[in-house]
């Protein structure tokens, strides 16, 4: 445990624990970092913290970002939030960790950690002695997350992806939880809702294993592209301030905000074959099934496919690069 570089209130000295991240004295701030003992893979990185606690009892809630390392808006609304709240204003405890993929951040890493090439938000729950990210999302689960009562997690387009922005939450059976997840989905502002698992792709993500261990939790995606745009960046740290407002852990009255329109489905188109993408839509803009997407060519101009939609909805998101992979991802849509 590093000290503490920064802190408001009377004493610099963390007064308890997060599993292994210091937490400063009631009605104070305190920012360092932490890492994983006795891992040796894991200790050789830091993840960067900051930690408010309020003098009343509430909420114990941990906001990340950065769990892909070039979704760079939601770790400045993290650092933001972290340095912009004011201890006083609030009740129980505020965890923020602005950066989950620590290898991946200056190598610029799209979708995957360095340390072995995978995903870290599909490896939750996690495996004790299993690879780097497995351990990573174990240790991160079973002594940080699910010793919290909500999560709220921060993404964006990752560094090759433009989309509108929308909330994703999971429901879980438990009426209570799935409530209180709903509140903070809805608490947020955004206009789309995903609640439904991406077609064909990997389970894993923290924000729903996170659920299914009984944390309130819930993603939000704002921006993309690799750009710093003020206002995809204001409305994470706005949508989270209500958010944190709405379950009593920010003193003040929530804003209110339009509930989003729910999703049926969230379906990913992927490219039959690699080539040259040339998209045909915006995100945001409404389609029909059948209707053409995108064009794929290879690397002299032959037409290889027309890219349709498989379903009737909204573009979510849109891959912005058009060097795709066979089995590439190339956009998202959710059916209305």
């Amino acid at each position: 445990m590093t000290p503490p570089s920064e802190s408001d209130g009377p004493s610099m000295r963390p007064s308890m624990h997060i599993g292994p991240l210091a937490l400063p004295e009631p009605g104070a701030r305190l920012s360092g970092s932490f890492t994983f003992d006795g891992d040796e893979g894991l200790a050789r990185h830091r993840w960067p913290y900051i930690a408010l606690r309020g003098k009343q009892d509430g909420p114990r809630v941990l906001v990340t970002a950065g769990i892909h390392a070039a979704e760079y808006t939601g770790i400045e609304a993290a650092i933001r939030l972290g340095r912009g709240v004011d201890p006083s204003q609030v009740s129980g405890t505020l965890v923020i960790i602005p950066l989950l993929n620590t290898p991946g951040f200056y190598e610029r890493s799209i979708y995957v950690n360095p340390e072995d090439d995978d995903n870290l938000n599909r490896l939750f729950p996690g495996d004790t002695h299993g690879t780097w990210g497995q351990r990573f999302a174990h240790r991160l689960l079973s002594e940080v997350i699910s010793r919290c009562t909500h999560a709220i997690d921060l993404h964006a387009g990752d560094l090759v992806e433009d989309l509108t922005p929308f909330v994703i939450y999971r429901e879980t059976g438990d009426a209570a939880l799935d409530a209180t997840i709903v509140r903070m989905a809805n608490a947020y502002g955004a206009r789309w809702a995903v609640k439904s698992a991406p077609t064909g792709e990997r389970p894993g993500s923290l924000y729903a294993v996170a659920a299914l261990n009984g944390v309130a939790a819930m993603l939000a995606e704002s921006g993309g592209r690799g750009l710093l745009i003020e206002e995809d960046v204001v409305r994470h740290v706005r949508g989270v301030t209500n958010i944190l407002k709405t379950i009593g852990s920010l003193a003040g009255e929530p804003e209110r905000v339009d509930p989003p329109t729910v999703v049926g489905s969230f379906e990913w188109l992927r490219s039959p074959q690699q080539g040259m993408f040339h998209c045909a839509v915006a995100v945001g803009q409404r389609v029909g099934a059948g209707d053409v997407v995108g064009e794929l060519t290879d690397l002299v101009g032959e037409p290889l496919a027309s890219l349709r939609a498989p379903v009737s909805g909204v573009v979510l998101f849109v891959v912005t690069s058009p060097a795709i992979k066979e089995d590439g991802l190339l956009l998202a849509i959710g059916t209305l």
